[in-house]
């Protein structure tokens, strides 16, 4: 299948007007979006790329003002999307512009769903079309303008080969009787509405090397990781842009001084984190703090039944030769938990799943709570990887 590489910048008024005209016709719409996350603390969406009949637009928000037109596309459940990773500009789309969306499609899913060895763009692209993309765009600062020709191309490409992807993984779906589950998470995450957070930009646990400090050393870091998200709020910049990981470690790491602080940090703020550094902590972070999950904060009745929970998600895994990231998470085990669902439509009635896994999921669900055995339900369940393909998986060299 031939690919067009070319793009149309839609960056006025008069380009959006044409653009509309053309995508209003369309049964099908790939979408993707670029935004300014890797340079600044607070993301938004630099550009919307659409891809439909063979012709890539990339859409400039910084540019044009009013982008209500392309509202009425994705609220229209006519017209099919397309994305890669769905769940992630779904939510920017959402943040940024208030959009709403019907009838999508996510090849990612898709991929984990038909059990393929990874589920990156690259890798499908490359797997279906035999064409390798390139990455040297990845981290571009799409907030800069004017935007480069290269980094045009690169975001064209990124939905031109979606449309394709998808009406190979869809049949693929069908035949493996995956589709309704499928397209069940697909309207989930579609119809999910976003609801802004404020809390911390950082993850003590995801610091490198964090398990080699003493707990002393990673009461400092927490310290130090505070106020440079602060600071990064303040700037609206990415906070590995405003003190790397390395210059934070080694102030920890080597014996305070000032000297070094100001050297590093600069006056104003070498002169705050010297502060931090020698100052007196009663509270060090033991390394079994860092590990601690949703659930840990549970009594004694609850964790008990979150364990039952957590040994039925393993056996459902288990059965249906599945990734881990397809079913329910410690959050939403959680959420069962603490609502004291009872029922099938209790459970349903939370809009915590998907109306497939509300629907195949609660009974098994139901019976681990009450202390039954639900062997039978689950084995009920459509496997993922076929016994031949899990097996091969795990012995490559097999005759």
């Amino acid at each position: 299948m031939q690919i067009n590489s070319d793009y149309i910048l839609v960056d006025t008024a008069k380009a959006l007007e044409l653009a509309l005209l053309n995508l209003k016709q369309s049964e099908v719409l790939s979408i993707d979006t670029e935004s300014s996350g890797y340079y600044t603390y607070y993301p938004k969406v630099c550009l919307i790329q659409i891809t439909s009949h063979g012709k890539n637009y990339i859409f400039d928000p910084i540019k044009i003002q009013n982008l209500a037109g392309l509202g009425a596309l994705f609220d229209n459940p006519s017209i099919l999307k397309i994305f890669h990773s769905a769940t992630d500009d779904l939510k920017a789309l959402k943040r940024d512009f208030q959009f709403r969306f019907q009838n999508v499609a996510d090849t990612m899913i898709s991929s984990r769903l038909l059990a393929m060895e990874q589920s990156s763009l690259a890798y499908l692209v490359e797997f279906f079309h035999k064409v390798s993309l390139s990455k040297v765009e990845q981290k571009s600062n799409w907030e800069i303008r004017p935007l480069q020709i290269q980094q045009l191309r690169y975001a064209a490409l990124d939905t031109a080969y979606l449309e394709s992807i998808w009406k190979k993984m869809e049949e693929d779906l069908k035949k493996r009787t995956l589709y309704e589950e499928a397209k069940s998470e697909f309207d989930f995450f579609a119809k999910e509405e976003f609801v802004a957070k404020e809390s911390e930009g950082f993850s003590l646990a995801k610091f490198p090397d964090i398990l080699n400090f003493t707990p002393l050393e990673r009461r400092k870091i927490l310290e130090l990781l505070k106020y440079r998200d602060e600071k990064a709020k303040r700037q609206n910049k990415a906070a590995f842009r405003v003190f790397n990981n390395e210059k934070l470690s080694q102030s920890v790491k080597e014996e305070p001084k000032l000297e070094k602080c100001l050297e590093w940090f600069g006056k104003k703020d070498g002169e705050e984190i010297y502060k931090l550094l020698i100052q007196e902590y009663a509270d060090p972070i033991e390394a079994s703090e860092l590990s601690k999950r949703h659930g840990e904060d549970l009594n004694e009745e609850e964790d008990q039944k979150f364990q039952i929970l957590k040994k039925w998600r393993l056996k459902v895994m288990r059965s249906r030769r599945m990734e881990h990231s397809l079913l329910p998470s410690n959050r939403q085990l959680i959420q069962l938990i603490r609502a004291k669902v009872s029922s099938a439509e209790e459970i349903k009635a939370l809009k915590i799943f998907s109306d497939w896994k509300s629907d195949n999921y609660s009974p098994s669900i139901l019976a681990a709570l009450r202390g039954e055995n639900y062997d039978q339900m689950v084995g009920r369940l459509t496997p993922i990887r076929s016994k031949e393909a899990f097996f091969a998986k795990r012995n490559p060299n097999r005759d």
